[in-house]
């Protein structure tokens, strides 16, 4: 088995094991450079400390990274060779502090971004889980009654000499449905998931699906708070890197998720690059940039701190998400426990009511 390398853990005093390509991987990637630059350790003696401890996929990333600097490439270009890994804010950031000196405080900078970034998905991905589980668990129950308890009870009110209720029988004939159509209702429902997770995640939905996002009052505010945090967090940390506003633009479009925001940013890039402001640009999309945006931003270009005063922006939208996620499962609960507790009534009437006239007609 291979030996652990205790001397290089003691030396920075903190495991620098890397295993998988996700953000907080490369928050640490970025974060251990940084780190051994400003003690005073080459590019090749930094990846061959990290390339020793990696482990799974980023071990083989960092070994390829190694040789391609190595053999005399510059590391922006090394990384570069994995761009499904390393996105073009890394790469940027990296090519830019290559290139003015200041590699240590860009890598610094961007563990920062990446570690923002990993905590706000968290956030809502930690947000969504409730709702989904929930409803999850209710479709397996639903499944479960229709295909195991409901054959069971049905037979029993077809045997009642007694006029059945509406509820009654309209449950013995979606019972007689299911009984009928099991197989396809089966094959129906796992190619009507996979159809709808196809759709959703196709290129072609994304206009209508981001669409209802920022309409949907119960994510609107996640959704709108996470976009304009992704872009003043982004923006902010290139500038701050040392990127023209121009490049940054461009980058910045590629890292919002939202395909409005998106079109939004490759427009503002190219009035920005024609000469506009770009506080006077935001200013056009008052649906997708609120006015405290585009007023900070101009105060920002007048006072010549835009990075600044964009990282200020996202702090503020990041505690804005926090606090959304925080409130989406109390907006969403009395919504699942309104559809829940129909469907339980459905039931409780279909099954309860023909017993109580049967009873009510022996006493009498």
């Amino acid at each position: 088995m291979p030996q652990e390398t205790k001397p290089k853990k003691s030396f920075f005093n903190f495991d620098i094991s890397i295993g998988g390509t996700g953000l907080a991987e490369k928050a640490l990637l970025a974060k251990y450079l940084a780190v051994m630059q400003q003690s005073g350790l080459t590019i090749t003696e930094s990846l061959d400390i990290i390339e020793e401890t990696a482990r799974g996929r980023m071990k083989k990333i960092i070994t390829v990274i190694n040789k391609s600097v190595a053999s005399g490439n510059s590391l922006a270009d090394s990384f570069g060779r994995f761009p499904k890994v390393f996105s073009g804010i890394f790469i940027s950031a990296v090519f830019a502090g290559e290139n003015s000196g200041t590699l240590a405080e860009n890598l610094q900078h961007l563990s920062d971004q990446l570690q923002k970034e990993k905590e706000l998905s968290s956030k809502i991905k930690g947000a969504m889980l409730y709702p989904i589980v929930v409803l999850i668990a209710a479709f397996i129950l639903g499944m479960g009654m229709s295909f195991i308890i409901l054959p069971k009870i049905i037979p029993l009110f077809e045997g009642l000499k007694t006029e059945l209720p509406f509820t009654t029988r309209a449950l013995i004939s979606f019972s007689h449905f299911v009984a009928n159509n099991t197989i396809g209702l089966v094959v129906g429902i796992i190619l009507g998931v996979i159809a709808l997770l196809a759709i959703l995640k196709a290129k072609f939905s994304r206009p209508v699906t981001n669409w209802l996002l920022l309409k949907i009052p119960v994510v609107k505010g996640i959704s709108v708070n996470t976009n304009l945090a992704r872009f003043s967090r982004t923006l902010g940390t290139l500038l701050k890197s040392g990127l023209n506003i121009d490049e940054a633009l461009e980058i910045t479009s590629q890292t919002v998720s939202n395909y409005y925001y998106q079109k939004a940013f490759r427009e503002i890039g190219e009035r920005v690059s024609k000469g506009s402001r770009l506080a006077a640009s935001l200013d056009d999309y008052k649906k997708l940039f609120p006015k405290m945006v585009t007023r900070m931003v101009m105060v920002g270009e007048q006072s010549g701190n835009l990075e600044g005063t964009l990282i200020y922006l996202a702090e503020f939208y990041e505690v804005e998400v926090d606090n959304a996620t925080k409130n989406l499962s109390t907006a969403i609960e009395p919504i699942l426990l309104l559809l829940i507790g129909l469907v339980v009534g459905f039931l409780a009437l279909s099954i309860i009511t023909p017993i109580y006239n049967i009873t009510g007609n022996i006493h009498r």
